[in-house]
């Protein structure tokens, strides 16, 4: 959020801009600030406030204190409209990544079904996807290098990184996708009604959204892929979880930053 604002600020050439969130009382609170944005009593300058929201759902406001003298255009105003949007998806999915770290079954870093948790919700869409005769296709996506990032950054950096980097996931994933964090820098995504192809673009896509993000300290990041899809590639949720486990290791290997997938089996 705060290379957000910090492209806000820029962008709009204003002293200050905050984010408020709904806290867990259920008031909206301070959550970040970048600037100056409280201003002082007597403070004639333009003060912008734009609520976030999230479909019908109010999460919060972004404010934007403007420069002495300084006044918001007609353009500049429908920019930070368009610029809330964004910041509204984003913001209700770290509340809920957030609210989710708590429960049973979710990886305490990120939120998202741990590894046991993600493999169940794989069996589970394998047996729908054989009872009514379509595919789907389960991939493990890896943070390239992360192992040096941590050595070089510290543990402390390394955990924010994967944090961030499954929001950003799960903001290029479609409704109805689902994502899980397994071992180290690997999330597993499951793609339901999905075949081999259609697969491998979106997870190219999602791929380059990671590698477009800018990250706090590390900048940037890149990662690798393997696809696995059924029922080309089987119907089980371990033997499907392997061959994309195989196909990511021939992505690492053919140089990394591209996604892959195995062979199609051969039945006899």
């Amino acid at each position: 959020m705060q290379v957000a604002l910090a492209t806000l600020r820029g962008a709009f050439r204003c002293d200050g801009v905050a984010i408020h969130a709904v806290g867990p009382s259920g008031m909206i609170e301070p959550w970040c600030a970048l600037g100056e944005w409280r201003p002082a009593p007597g403070d004639l300058r333009d003060c912008l406030t734009v609520p976030l929201l999230r479909g019908a759902e109010r999460l919060g406001t972004l404010e934007l204190l403007a420069r002495p003298g300084q006044r918001w255009t007609a353009q500049q105003m429908g920019l930070v409209r368009t610029a809330s949007g964004a910041l509204g998806s984003a913001l209700g999915a770290r509340l809920e990544l957030e609210r989710l770290r708590r429960q049973p079954g979710r990886d305490p870093v990120t939120g998202l079904p741990d590894a046991r948790a993600f493999l169940g919700r794989c069996e589970e869409e394998l047996r729908r996807a054989a009872a009514v005769g379509i595919p789907l296709s389960p991939a493990i996506l890896e943070v390239d290098r992360f192992a040096a990032l941590a050595g070089r950054y510290g543990q402390g950096v390394a955990d924010r990184v994967i944090a961030e980097a499954a929001l950003v996931v799960k903001l290029a994933l479609r409704e109805g996708d689902l994502l899980g964090r397994l071992a180290g820098a690997r999330f597993g995504l499951l793609l339901p009604e999905t075949g081999r192809a259609p697969a491998l673009r979106c997870i190219e896509r999602v791929r380059g959204a990671l590698e477009e993000h800018a990250f706090a300290r590390v900048t940037r990041v890149s990662a690798s892929a393997g696809v696995a899809s059924a029922p080309e590639d089987g119907m089980d949720a371990l033997e499907l979880s392997d061959r994309a486990a195989k196909a990511l290791a021939v992505a690492r290997k053919s140089g990394r930053r591209r996604a892959g997938a195995p062979v199609p089996l051969v039945v006899q």
